[in-house]
């Protein structure tokens, strides 16, 4: 099931079109996404959650709302975001990243799946010096962020400003580091390219460039 709504926040609040959720990632359409085999959504709990949408007035416009069911009432939180760790201190990589996977599974709004993604790497990405296996599953994560982003910007995008406006992606700057420090600058180029579709990395995009002429320059000489 799915509605649809413009905002950044849709889990929160949207114009009077009723704010888009869906039962799990893969369901938003144009997402390719297939989950852990080891994963089994109908043992989360939540997974089977309808929001009800509730509307209300701020500054005068009617504004909707979701509302999820839960043991002693409810909340604006999705299951998703209600399934997602709170810290991450003394949690095992293990642990994180097959939380992140399982917040996937269950119902939530394309914003929630957003962080829930980009704290995960985020993470990951600060353990990488002791845990270089972790790498992987920073850059699948990472990529998977941006395949969501540019399904569904409006997870991304400041609905009041006044032109469009495009919140930071971590993702773009973590892979863009990673290929680079690699010596993949063909790679971190071509993510800085991604990001310049949401108006970020120009400047990081203009350096890569550069190296990769002068590489070029070499080879030629």
């Amino acid at each position: 099931m799915e509605t649809q709504s413009k905002g950044t926040f849709p889990n929160l609040f949207g114009e009077l079109d009723t704010p888009s959720w869906f039962r799990r990632l893969a369901d938003i359409p144009g997402m390719r996404f297939e989950p852990h085999q080891t994963l089994d959504r109908t043992k989360l709990r939540g997974h089977d959650s309808v929001p009800k949408v509730e509307v209300y007035e701020f500054d005068g416009k009617p504004y909707q709302s979701l509302l999820w069911s839960i043991n002693n009432g409810e909340t604006s939180a999705s299951p998703a975001r209600q399934h997602a760790l709170r810290e991450y201190g003394g949690v095992s990589s293990t642990k994180l990243i097959r939380n992140a996977y399982q917040c996937l599974e269950l119902p939530g709004c394309p914003s929630d799946y957003h962080f829930l993604i980009q704290s995960c790497a985020q993470e990951l990405w600060k353990r990488r010096r002791e845990e270089p296996c972790v790498l992987e599953d920073v850059e699948n994560l990472c990529w998977l962020d941006i395949q969501l982003i540019q399904t569904r910007p409006d997870v991304i995008t400041d609905e009041f400003a006044g032109e469009p406006k495009f919140y930071n992606v971590v993702a773009f700057s973590t892979l863009i580091e990673m290929y680079e420090r690699e010596g993949f600058l063909q790679e971190a180029e071509e993510v800085a390219a991604r990001a310049g579709a949401f108006k970020q990395c120009e400047r990081d995009r203009q350096r890569l460039r550069e190296r990769i002429a002068a590489v070029e320059a070499e080879d030629g000489d």
